[in-house]
């Protein structure tokens, strides 16, 4: 299904023209997935059915470029390789042959990461089917206990700074950070920055105790995180990859048979390529995280998962 197109753009305001040194045009772009009550994809929707805001500012839709094709998608298939993993890995071996025709297609790129107490990178961005699958292939569990989940978000994040097009992490991985230098407020604030969506295919986490410290809650100074991820940072207490799939609007497949994680990878590809996506212009004159909020207000049937926050430089 081909993805659908909304670009916003409002008028440059006051503040923008006293810039005249300033040549690039940044958008913030909102991929978002529509459901029925079935948890089936909605298409057909139209310009004029969405309302978006920032902060509670109604965004203006200026221009409609439907059918004009989907961006490139920049893929990262990250993956927990460390011992308790070992159970899983059978079935993640399987799977890298399906990922350019399900999901990046012949336009994108992927790349291959896994984490254990180190996060490395087993193969950069390509489009050769060969490649992805054969990275994926001959990856092995190993022995250590850490799975630094939070440190590959961010590693993954930043290899993808400057990459045009969407940007998509799918983790497979046990539910919970172990042992990351980074923080889920670092985390947040920096996949949402370069805006990219977190998926995950989440395998048995049983008899991981591990709960997030009180240094991965946002500080009282901040209440921009209070106010947009307090549910999250809540929700994150017990599971860390579904408060990071909320925050950017992805999604959780989670398996425990092959076929299962085969499936999760059909449904990431669905998905991606079924949403509807927005831009807009950043609000001038505030940095820091922006509230963002999607509604189809005269279809309340339906169901939207969008991420929910930028950052403004």
């Amino acid at each position: 299904m081909i993805a659908r197109h909304i670009v916003v753009f409002a008028a440059l305001t006051a503040m923008a023209q006293e810039r005249p040194f300033r040549t690039e045009t940044r958008v913030v772009q909102v991929p978002v997935t529509v459901t029925d009550s079935k948890g089936k994809n909605v298409d057909g929707l139209t310009i004029r059915d969405f309302t978006v805001l920032d902060d509670g500012a109604p965004q203006a839709f200026a221009l409609d470029t439907f059918g004009t094709g989907a961006a490139p998608i920049s893929l990262v298939i990250a993956i927990q390789n460390s011992a308790v993993a070992t159970p899983a890995m059978a079935k993640i071996r399987r799977i890298g042959g399906m990922v350019q025709p399900l999901v990046i297609g012949h336009r994108g790129e992927a790349a291959v990461l896994t984490f254990d107490n180190q996060v490395r990178w087993r193969q950069e961005f390509t489009s050769e089917s060969d490649q992805i699958q054969i990275a994926v292939r001959n990856l092995k569990a190993g022995s250590q206990a850490q799975s630094r989940l939070f440190d590959a978000v961010m590693a993954a994040s930043e290899r993808m700074k400057d990459r045009k097009g969407r940007k998509v992490i799918l983790l497979i991985s046990e539910t919970k950070d172990r042992g990351s230098e980074a923080r889920l407020r670092e985390v947040i604030e920096t996949v949402e920055r370069e805006g990219v969506e977190v998926f995950a295919a989440p395998f048995s986490a049983a008899g991981t105790t591990w709960i997030s410290k009180p240094e991965d809650l946002p500080p009282p100074s901040a209440p921009d995180y209070l106010a947009v991820f307090s549910e999250l940072f809540r929700l994150a207490k017990t599971n860390d990859t579904q408060a990071l799939t909320r925050a950017t609007g992805g999604s959780e497949y989670p398996f425990l048979r092959e076929r299962a994680l085969e499936k999760a990878v059909e449904l990431l590809g669905a998905e991606v390529h079924s949403q509807y996506i927005l831009s807009f212009p950043p609000a001038a004159g505030k940095t820091g995280m922006h509230q963002i909020e999607v509604s189809v207000p005269n279809r309340t049937d339906l169901n939207l998962r969008s991420r929910q926050a930028y950052w403004a430089e």
